[in-house]
């Protein structure tokens, strides 16, 4: 039996593109309160965790952190990859697949308000409400294996939290003694 070429039987050729982004789900203590940091766009907000797609030469690692500094503000360092996220999506008549590489990482420094243009607002959000506002069930389940890292290992990760402002000062004082 002979197939009718697409073209033919009213079914155009669809083109298929292929993504790589990475991003991550910063932790932070405040106090005693576990702070997640989350990017926010358009109104109402559709808040969503940092990412973005993975630039020529560089590891997932890499852009993970590249993206999370860039959409947030904040310096981040990678703790564990949590896990990877595949999605389909139409864009111009073109069909995605999309891969996220994501990874559970601790805040160090820097300010939510220097986050870049594609962005509308960055912010810490306690964890419990930081899963409610998140548009997508994926990115709460990632929250959910953050939680499950940080009940086996302990918040000891926390505790050695760099300071890198208060690092170089102190590079300073030593040097000029």
């Amino acid at each position: 039996m002979e197939k009718t070429p697409p073209e033919r039987s009213g079914f155009s050729t669809m083109r298929i593109k292929y993504e790589v982004s990475a991003g991550g789900l910063v932790l932070r203590r405040n106090g005693a309160t576990l702070e997640a940091l989350l990017i926010g766009r358009g109104m109402p907000r559709v808040w969503s965790l940092p990412k973005g797609h993975v630039e020529a030469r560089e590891t997932h690692e890499q852009a993970a952190l590249r993206e999370v500094r860039e959409e947030t503000g904040c310096w981040a360092e990678i703790l564990i990859k949590l896990s990877d996220i595949s999605y389909w999506f139409y864009l111009n008549r073109t069909k995605h697949k999309k891969s996220v590489h994501f990874y559970l990482m601790r805040y160090l420094s820097g300010d939510t308000a220097n986050h870049d243009h594609e962005v509308d607002e960055a912010r810490f959000f306690e964890i419990k409400a930081a899963k409610k506002v998140l548009k997508y069930v994926n990115e709460k389940r990632l929250v959910d294996l953050g939680l499950e890292y940080l009940e086996r290992e302990g918040d000891s990760i926390f505790e050695s939290e760099a300071q890198p402002e208060l690092e170089l000062e102190a590079m300073r004082d030593s040097s000029a003694s």
